[in-house]
């Protein structure tokens, strides 16, 4: 079974904004709904799991009329994660799980199936970019940026390989640094437009791009 846990949970607080950025409309809709179409749309997916707080589902006509399952969003990202985990554990018998987040609108179904199939072969795929600008740290180090990436969601996981090693206490963001030594590993570079909506402005990009892609169909 593959499982897909929408990670909905965040309030949002830099994006100024009294409603949960996820919850605001791009181009009319809420922008989770650009989330949960595309994982609806999934041909690999078998469960979707979104982490939330379940007051905020009316804003949504997807989130209450769609087949999902809830799990409480927590204090920190990980312990919304580990909600979703371990509802997907405890109720389902789950070989792949996709880990996507409700702020980043343009998921599409086909990405979704191919991080599902690449775990055939790899333990984790991580979308990721390489870094273009400058790069040091604040210690002012002289560092090559060729040496790093940035990683970002969507990650998939087999799932026993993840449950069997995940901790609360991880103090990192990049999830398959749960995962031991030697665990197989697929760095998705590809996906260019994966913007995370973090700041009100990046809603006026968002729109724009949207717009765009709209228009190439």
């Amino acid at each position: 079974m593959n499982c897909i846990i929408v990670m909905s949970g965040g309030v949002g607080n830099r994006f100024g904004s009294d409603l949960p950025k996820q919850y605001n409309l791009l181009l009319g809709k809420p922008i989770i709904d650009y989330v949960l179409e595309a994982c609806l749309k999934s041909k690999k997916a078998d469960k979707i799991v979104v982490v939330m707080d379940e007051s905020y589902k009316s804003y949504s006509k997807i989130l209450n009329e769609g087949d999902f399952d809830f799990a409480g969003n927590g204090k920190e990202r990980i312990n919304s994660l580990y909600n979703g985990l371990s509802l997907i554990h405890d109720k389902y018998d789950c070989d792949k799980v996709l880990i996507v987040d409700a702020v980043a609108p343009f998921l599409y179904s086909e990405l979704i199936d191919d991080y599902f199939d690449k775990l055939d072969e790899y333990d984790t795929v991580i979308t990721a970019q390489k870094i273009t600008g400058g790069f040091t740290d604040i210690h002012d180090s002289r560092l090559n940026r060729d040496d790093f990436i940035i990683t970002q969601s969507p990650e998939s996981f087999r799932f026993k390989l993840l449950w069997d090693n995940f901790k609360l206490d991880f103090p990192f963001q990049e999830m398959a640094g749960l995962l031991p030594d030697g665990s197989k590993r697929y760095y998705n570079y590809n996906f260019k437009n994966n913007l995370k909506l973090t700041y009100d402005f990046e809603l006026a990009y968002a729109e724009a791009m949207m717009k765009e892609l709209q228009s190439e169909k």
